[in-house]
């Protein structure tokens, strides 16, 4: 007996371990995506009948199991990135996913005090709550849910009208509603007719959305204007940058040249931090044969230093050449990467700097127009700016003409990471940007996964990992907008909204049936016009 009650105190925790595994095999990199539509479903089962209290600490144990094998890969960014050594690097990862997995510890709290209270179904909480987390709970490196889908193309195209959001709300409520339908089955031996019939319903309509815009995107894809684009992947990390500056940027000036001897090209594309540039203004001229005498104009990546103020912290900047070397624009990168390319509050306590000394200083950007080459224009980003959709969707609204840019580019350094999953969990983010905007996609790393992604969010063309490659794409130039490029993550304010409804709605009815006026005392009640008629049938 003692032994049986011990497993079944147990269960709930196994439950939300195993939920936790479920979610990161289940995500990009892993790409068992199909694991995905049951992976809440052991946690949903844990937290049922618990306490709020306690339902918080399963879901963080699931929360930390999930963080754990989805972002085992901060331990290596730990060690070159800021230099740290393995035990503390390990120390980081617990810690990152201590922190990160609050956010599934507040979807099960929250989850089982709406349902508890309220009185709501756990099919339409469950996602709304874990929609309005997405969207508003602070993360060094945002994972989305939605984004293991990123293969499904039929699936992820609402992104054009909810982002991303409406992808993970789609996932959990498929998880919300196996639950329930398995609850019903458990419970009362019979089959959740209704609630099979709408989550039918749902995906069948999801699937015909899906269809409808791909073909039209299609369509418009094919009779837009093209530029030919070029990428270089030199298979060279972050080490060689520090180590051999001048060798990295004669390995790409050498590949630009083989490349554009092979083929006609209008643009090549290097990838982030290549080049040390130190300028007086963005006006000007790069020295002669800087890209490598291609004569095609060139976006790259550049450590950018102000010759005006030699105190200045430098930029992490991309610079777009003409086939002369003028610079035609420059875009400086504004969602820096904590404990990387800064520490907070770093430039108030300049003494954190000694503790990982192989952290940069530098200042984020403050422009986001896009940068003209001839009649287009370029919506550039730079490294994980491409995870954050809101970041895009600002940078995607164009100057103040009106012209909205024609497609996006990413400059990017995956080598900090090593030979794991985060380069594919990057580029599955990274492929949302596309259906939210229908806007190619073309991705240039160091060593991993370079990449043309279409307007649909499919993924074209890719590198290898730790490959030294290039690849060439013809690019559509779209135009217009999505219905999410006008309304952003609207899903996500009126998820919190009701999210925020089902907190405070019972509570100000339990205040206002505390503080409504007690009923008299029995004996000192009149009798009511019942009992006065039967006191009259007993005389």
């Amino acid at each position: 007996m003692p032994s049986s009650n011990l497993m079944k105190s147990a269960m709930p925790w196994i439950a939300a371990i195993t939920g936790g595994v479920l979610v990161f095999l289940g995500y990009a990199g892993f790409d068992q995506y199909y694991l995905e539509w049951i992976c809440l479903v052991p946690v949903l089962w844990a937290i049922r009948d618990q306490p709020p209290g306690r339902a918080f600490c399963i879901g963080w144990l699931g929360g930390i199991v999930m963080n754990i094998g989805g972002f085992y890969w901060a331990i290596e960014m730990f060690r070159q990135f800021a230099g740290m050594p393995w035990p503390l690097a390990a120390l980081g990862l617990l810690l990152l996913a201590a922190a990160n997995g609050l956010q599934f510890a507040a979807w099960a709290w929250a989850t089982r005090l709406i349902t508890r209270d309220s009185g709501w179904s756990v099919i339409w909480v469950s996602p709304v709550v874990w929609t309005a987390l997405e969207k508003f709970w602070p993360e060094i490196f945002p994972y989305y849910l939605g984004a293991s889908q990123y293969k499904l193309s039929l699936l992820t195209q609402i992104a054009d009208l909810t982002g991303i959001l409406g992808v993970t709300f789609l996932v959990v409520y498929i998880n919300s509603a196996l639950f329930a339908v398995m609850e019903v089955w458990l419970e009362k031996r019979r089959i959740a007719t209704r609630q099979i019939l709408v989550l039918t319903g749902v995906i069948a309509a999801v699937l015909v959305y899906g269809q409808i815009r791909i073909r039209a995107v299609d369509q418009q894809a094919a009779a837009a204007d093209k530029l030919t684009i070029g990428l270089i992947q030199s298979n060279r990390g972050a080490g060689d940058k520090r180590q051999d500056p001048e060798g990295l940027l004669r390995e790409h000036q050498e590949m630009s040249r083989e490349l554009a001897a092979r083929q006609p090209l209008d643009l090549i594309v290097w990838p982030e931090g290549i080049l040390g540039i130190r300028m007086r203004s963005r006006d000007g001229s790069l020295p002669p044969g800087a890209l490598g005498d291609t004569h095609i104009p060139t976006l790259f990546g550049a450590i950018l230093h102000s010759s005006a103020d030699s105190a200045a912290r430098p930029y992490v900047s991309a610079l777009l050449a003409d086939g002369s070397g003028q610079i035609l624009g420059s875009y400086d990168k504004m969602i820096l990467v904590p404990f990387g390319e800064y520490i907070p509050f770093g430039e108030t306590f300049p003494s954190l700097y000694s503790l990982a000394p192989l952290t940069g200083r530098f200042q984020p950007g403050k422009n986001p127009e896009p940068l003209p080459l001839g009649r287009y224009l370029l919506s550039v980003n730079i490294c994980y700016e491409d995870i954050f959709p809101g970041q895009i969707r600002s940078l995607m609204r164009g100057v103040h003409d009106g012209r909205i840019p024609d497609v996006l580019i990413n400059l990017t350094n995956d080598s900090w990471y090593g030979k794991s999953t985060e380069p594919i969990e990057h580029l599955a983010l990274a492929s949302f940007r596309s259906i939210e905007h229908h806007r190619s996609l073309v991705r240039s790393t160091n060593t991993g996964i370079s990449a043309f992604v279409d307007p649909a969010g499919r993924i074209a063309t890719r590198s290898g990992i730790w490959t030294r490659e290039t690849l060439v794409d013809r690019v559509p130039m779209m135009q217009g907008r999505t219905l999410y490029a006008l309304l952003g993550d609207w899903i996500g304010w009126i998820c919190a909204l009701v999210f925020l409804a089902g907190i405070v709605r019972p509570r100000l009815a339990s205040l206002r049936h505390s503080q409504s006026p007690r009923p008299p005392k029995k004996e000192d009640t009149p009798l009511s016009f019942p009992q006065r008629g039967k006191k009259r049938r007993l005389k």
